[in-house]
């Protein structure tokens, strides 16, 4: 199922790469954001704790970030898409207003189509607290100008998904 997920999210425009360590992904990651202002939300603590500084503009900045880090909870093979789940909107905020958004993805975690996903989508929509569900397919697009394609204007201009083998 990863290769199909890699092959649907490399057709809309995402750059897939996968890890059989998470040090392998987060080294990856440095690559990526190679020296630029990044934010990330909400993440697991061992991923924030491994990142050190790597991700050191506060959400509240989110203008002087040019890279969004982000942890999916899941992937959905037949489109290439990633499910985000975050309970703040500033989380939410640091995934589309960057021009460049990197987001990890456990390999355990890919289901094969949306429908895969209907108890857990019920589930979190029905669980207390607020919820911000997103799926992502690919880097933003937009054609409302004139029917002409153009990426990046409405959302991040790169999307980087760092599929984790061995979790």
């Amino acid at each position: 199922m990863v290769d199909q997920f890699s092959t649907a999210a490399e057709a809309f425009g995402a750059a897939v790469k996968r890890f059989t360590s998470r040090d392998e992904a987060i080294a990856a990651l440095r690559g990526i954001v190679a020296g630029r202002p990044a934010a990330a939300s909400e993440l697991p603590a061992e991923v924030r704790q491994q990142l050190g500084d790597l991700a050191h503009v506060p959400l509240h900045a989110l203008d002087r970030a040019e890279v969004g880090i982000s942890f999916a909870s899941a992937g959905i093979a037949a489109t290439g898409s990633l499910l985000l789940e975050l309970s703040d909107p500033a989380s939410r905020s640091a995934t589309a207003l960057p021009p460049i958004h990197a987001a990890f993805l456990k390999a355990s975690a890919i289901v094969p189509d949306l429908y895969a996903l209907s108890d857990t989508l019920s589930a979190l929509l029905s669980s207390p607290g607020s919820r911000y569900l997103s799926i992502i397919t690919g880097p933003s697009r937009t054609a409302d100008i004139e029917r002409v394609l153009t990426i990046g204007v409405h959302g991040p201009k790169e999307l980087h998904i760092l599929i984790l083998e061995g979790e």
